[in-house]
């Protein structure tokens, strides 16, 4: 019998990009924001993250003063740390 194949081609750069300049995005700012509308999970999320940020200013305080020094704040997340 003949039969038809069709062939998809999925341009995954832009499946990505759009992703994350949407929903991706949406799904961020509900963590980050002051927004009420987190699920249990963004919520754990967020708590977690300002138990964090708040270990590492400690982490500083404790060090005495840091002026003149340089801090560089590596990582994946959203800068909140970045001096």
């Amino acid at each position: 019998p003949n039969t038809t194949t069709a062939l998809f081609v999925v341009d995954d750069k832009a499946e990505v990009r759009e992703y994350f300049n949407n929903e991706g995005f949406n799904r961020w700012n509900k963590i980050y924001s002051e927004s009420d509308e987190v699920n249990n999970v963004q919520l754990d999320i967020r708590d977690g993250h300002g138990q964090t940020i708040q270990k590492i200013l400690n982490w500083v305080e404790d060090d005495g003063n840091i002026k003149g020094k340089t801090v560089c704040d590596c990582g994946c997340g959203v800068g909140s740390l970045a001096i």
